[in-house]
Order: structure tokens, then sequence, then C-alpha cells
């Protein structure tokens, strides 16, 4: 990454705090499934991701890695979704 790339250089601290939270957000959540301590169908779950998705994709807007923004639209689409529909018994 270069400087010239990004947008708006003053707030390139801010949005390296949000691309970190959101990365330990994700990081959680993938944890606590992983370990059985929650469910990828929890809210919980679909909250981290979402939320750190969205963070991850603010960081990506910022710093113009426009695969990586789509990448992390689309995972924030799909756990909003997700958490908007009642659940599915399987």
């Amino acid at each position: 990454m270069t400087q010239d790339v990004i947008a708006y250089p003053q707030l390139e601290i801010y949005s390296s705090i949000l691309g970190y939270l959101g990365m330990i957000c994700i990081l959680i959540a993938f944890a606590m499934e992983t370990r059985g301590i929650i469910s990828s169908r929890d809210n919980q779950y679909l909250l981290l991701m979402a939320v750190g998705s969205g963070f991850l994709g603010l960081r990506a807007l910022h710093t113009w890695e426009l695969a990586f923004l789509l990448l992390e639209v689309v995972w924030m689409g799909v756990a909003l979704w997700a958490l908007s529909r009642p659940p599915v018994d399987v």
C-alpha cells in the first residue's frame, strides 16, 4: 500500500484501528465457533461477522482495495441477511 492510494491520509490511524478491530471481531467469532462455544447460526456469531466485515470494509474503502472491499460488503450483507431471517431447523 502506498500513501498516494489513501484518499484521506489524516484518517489513516482511525482506518487502521477499525481494520484491526474488524479483524479481531472475525477471529473471535471464528475461534468461538471452531471451539463449539457458539454456532455459526447464532446471532452473536453473525453480529461479530457483520461488524468485523463492516470495519474491514471501511478500511478497504479507505485504502481503495476494491477486491477486498467487495468481499467484505458481500460477507457483511450475508451476515446481516442471516440476522434478519428466522433460524432454520436442520
